[in-house]
């Protein structure tokens, strides 16, 4: 099952499409929950760049919304820094909100959401298939 929806940026007149692509476990996750599903979209900027897609029950002050379509996923957005150079999977301590002056490039253009065995698993990209 694949949504397509815009996302819009609090700045004037812009807006962006961004495509949900669920899969069916996915879907059928979501049909059951009684309440929306957060997911947070991460963008670190450290000696290297990562992504990363994480389910916390509330989201950053700083984080961005996004508009995916679907009133069962509640997406937000936020591109971090850091004041060392970690490269790990794992929490890195001390992120701080990046300050990007036009956001619009580095917001994605698609989420992907899976469930395999009882987690959600994300990723978000920036070219469309």
């Amino acid at each position: 099952m694949i949504e397509t929806a815009p996302v819009l940026d609090t700045t004037p007149a812009f807006v962006r499409s961004v495509e949900l692509r669920l899969s069916g476990p996915a879907a059928r996750a979501l049909a059951a929950r009684d309440h929306p599903l957060t997911v947070h979209l991460e963008l670190l900027f450290s000696c290297m760049i990562r992504k990363q897609v994480s389910f916390p029950e509330s989201t950053h002050p700083d984080a961005r919304p996004l508009d995916c379509g679907n009133k069962a996923v509640q997406a937000w957005f936020r591109a971090v820094g850091t004041k060392t150079c970690l490269i790990s999977d794992q929490p890195v301590p001390d992120l701080q909100t990046f300050p990007i002056k036009r956001i619009e490039p580095f917001l994605p253009r698609w989420l992907r959401l899976d469930f395999k065995a009882g987690q959600w698993r994300g990723e978000f990209g920036y070219v469309s298939r």
